[in-house]
């Protein structure tokens, strides 16, 4: 396994969320980015029981009378502290995404130099799809769907969501064809391509997994998924290809 020890787990989210410092009232539904609310409040345990139904069942399959009551609370508690389910739909792809995101396009634990982090990009989105099952469903789901309720969840995070991601990603792409160390070619579509070739290898793994009846989570098997990935993106993206 990569060697990103800092990565979140939807298994560990309630201890993210109870040291997290949530604000309680009706006045404000919208969520810090990385910031859900208090486990120990009606409003954190809205947000966890959210968060598992629409990875379960999607939007149209999950309603907020069985939020409440996976959240042990009113139904009318879902509405005082978020408005409506469209916004607190939309809270919980904000922070998952922006998560997501951070993992994925964040530190550099093992210092990287830019071409590393080009093939690192789409092992990592893999990796964090392959540890956070239920991430992966949500965002499956929500895809599926349109990916609109994630557009507007992450229309204004600025450079913690998309906008930070390409801009990382294209300094690095840049840096990468300037030092002769990648192939010039289009950076959007490079992007693009790392991108779809990461979340694919999860969305259809199921799949693939029933064609050639392999487990998907047998860590050989994924070992060899990542290692055959990240040779075969050397070979085509980079002039010469590290060790």
């Amino acid at each position: 396994m990569n060697n990103y020890a800092d990565k979140p787990n939807m298994k560990n989210m309630e201890e993210r969320i109870e040291s997290s410092s949530g604000s309680e009232g009706s006045q404000n539904h919208s969520i810090g980015l990385t910031t859900p609310p208090d486990l120990n409040t009606p409003r954190g345990q809205i947000f966890i029981a959210a968060t598992r139904l629409f990875a379960k069942f999607g939007f149209n399959g999950t309603s907020t009378r069985a939020i409440a009551k996976a959240a042990g609370t009113k139904q009318v508690m879902l509405h005082y502290y978020f408005g409506n389910k469209v916004q607190l739909y939309e809270a919980v792809l904000k922070y998952e995404g922006t998560t997501m995101l951070a993992v994925i396009f964040g530190e550099n634990p093992n210092h990287k130099s830019p071409e590393e982090m080009l093939i690192d990009s789409p092992i990592r989105l893999m990796t964090v799809l392959h540890d956070n099952p239920q991430w992966a469903s949500l965002l499956r789901r929500e895809i599926a769907d349109g990916a609109v309720h994630l557009r507007n969840a992450l229309r204004d995070v600025s450079e913690h969501g998309p906008l930070g991601a390409n801009l990382h990603f294209h300094n690095a792409y840049l840096e990468a064809v300037h030092q002769g160390k990648a192939v010039d070619l289009p950076v959007e579509a490079v992007r693009e391509c790392l991108l779809a070739i990461g979340y694919s290898a999860i969305y259809l793994a199921p799949l693939i997994s029933m064609i050639n009846e392999r487990d998907f989570h047998d860590e050989t098997v994924w070992e060899e998924w990542k290692l055959t990935l990240s040779t075969i993106l050397k070979r085509g993206l980079l002039k010469t290809p590290p060790k």
